[in-house]
């Protein structure tokens, strides 16, 4: 265990025994190409292997009940040790192999960071044509034009914010709705932010995403929470 590591790589995870071994070495790899210290958290609240093979291939687990991704979040806080927090997914879709330009950016000085999809590569088939061609853009206009910002990619899970920054937002939200939040208060905190370009992979075969394991109408309900917030927020 690194006592004092530049970054946390964060990880919320929920029946991911699939993907978590390999994405655990990714994130490795990725410490290692940015040349950092890194803590791995995984905050686990799974009822299969997934905490087992974390620790196995070498990360640190936090095991929390079921009370959603937000939460998630919220509840590793005290666990983080590095300067640098890097948020992400445990299913492989965001390639963790490439934190190197969140690090740069980090110690260009901006404490609040935000991949983007858009700007970057979407593997084919990873994102419905629903997502990409509607539901992201719509929101993302929404919450620009409410908040006066000039995001490209609002639900990208994969961002980086300063352990200082991220302690002065105060999160509140327990689910999908945390994505909003964050970016509304890094604006209302008037942190320094960026977008940087993330690479984005479709699902592994064999895993269902989060979205299919609720069902049909699980997209709609995160964006719907998400307009919710960026209205009922705006003076959080």
């Amino acid at each position: 265990m690194i006592r004092h590591p530049l970054v946390t790589i964060l990880i919320p995870a929920l029946n991911e025994e699939i993907t978590i071994g390999e994405f655990v070495d990714w994130c490795k790899e990725g410490l290692q190409k940015a040349n950092v210290t890194g803590q791995i958290l995984i905050v686990d609240s799974s009822n299969d292997k997934t905490a087992e093979i974390a620790l196995q291939h070498g990360a640190e687990v936090l095991k929390v009940p079921k009370r959603g991704l937000g939460r998630a979040y919220i509840d590793a806080i005290p666990e983080v040790r590095g300067q640098y927090v890097i948020m992400g997914d445990a299913d492989l879709t965001y390639d963790m192999r490439f934190i190197d330009n969140f690090i740069e950016k980090f110690k260009e000085g901006f404490t609040f960071i935000m991949g983007s999809r858009f700007k970057g590569i979407i593997e084919k088939g990873a994102m419905p044509p629903l997502h990409r061609y509607f539901g992201i853009p719509l929101t993302n206009f929404i919450l620009n034009k409410v908040h006066g910002s000039h995001f490209s990619d609002i639900h990208c899970g994969m961002r980086g914010v300063t352990l200082e920054a991220l302690k002065r937002m105060q999160l509140q939200s327990q689910g999908w709705q945390y994505a909003s939040e964050m970016i509304i208060k890094a604006l209302q905190l008037d942190l320094k932010y960026t977008e940087v370009p993330v690479i984005f992979h479709k699902d592994r075969e064999g895993r269902l995403s989060h979205h299919k394991r609720t069902g049909w109408y699980s997209p709609w309900m995160a964006g719907l929470v998400n307009l919710k917030m960026i209205f009922s927020r705006k003076n959080i």
